[in-house]
């Protein structure tokens, strides 16, 4: 199989086995030929909206063994999206234009089960957002790759055992509970930032709500911050 970079690896990972994944924003289309070549995924769709992009990446599939086995689709999002994909990933772009494809296109999701995110930006929002499309966080890794941290999430299909805090939506339940180093190494560099805007003037409000979080984010580093609350 092609060699991934970390985040793509990520990806990669939390594709279920057998499914019938579309890649929205494929680029290169290298995740996709990787989901293939491992034989993780028998079929795939990949999209691309621009001309530049779409030509790349279907030049990539074409010359590669699967062509037969992928659908290049030149539309925007979901709009042309196969009525049998079960499975979306959407990487490489920020977090408010992923969920804009997703409420965009939610008429289309009644038959998809999986949905993988790579939201460069506003973890937050997106993690609500997709919550509230009728999903839940199955699992979440973050990868540090280039001086940069990304967060993959992976969400199925349903409700979550109870509601998610706002620690959660901004931290990440899943990274929240597995605590591995490269969380907690984010953790540190947020609460050292949210240190920093602390020891400017802050109109009172906004330096309780910011010292709240201080507080939060300490807790979750040193393993004492209850989910619950």
């Amino acid at each position: 199989m092609r060699k991934l970079s970390a985040r793509l690896k990520a990806i990669f990972d939390f594709v279920p086995e057998g499914c019938f994944p579309a890649d929205i924003g494929a680029d290169h289309a290298l995740l996709t030929l990787a989901l293939l070549e491992s034989g993780k995924a028998k079929w795939a769709q990949a999209v691309e909206n621009k001309s530049g992009p779409f030509i790349r990446m279907k030049s990539n599939i074409d010359a590669s063994p699967y062509s037969s086995c992928v659908t290049c689709s030149k539309s925007d999002g979901l709009d042309e999206l196969l009525e049998g994909v079960n499975c979306l990933i959407l990487a490489g772009m920020g977090g408010r234009l992923s969920t804009e494809i997703l409420q965009k296109g939610k008429s289309k999701l009644d038959h998809v089960s999986d949905i993988i995110l790579d939201p460069h930006t506003d973890l937050t929002f997106v993690r609500s957002e997709v919550v509230g499309l009728g999903f839940y966080v199955a699992e979440e890794k973050m990868v540090y790759e280039e001086k940069v941290f990304y967060s993959i999430i992976h969400f199925r299909k349903g409700a979550p055992e109870r509601p998610y805090t706002k620690l959660e939506l901004a931290l990440g339940p899943s990274l929240m509970q597995k605590r591995d180093p490269v969380f907690l190494q984010f953790v540190l560099e947020q609460e050292k930032k949210v240190g920093k805007i602390l020891d400017k003037g802050l109109p009172a409000e906004a330096r309780r709500k910011y010292l709240n979080f201080y507080r939060a984010l300490k807790a979750v580093y040193e393993g004492g911050q209850s989910l619950s609350k």
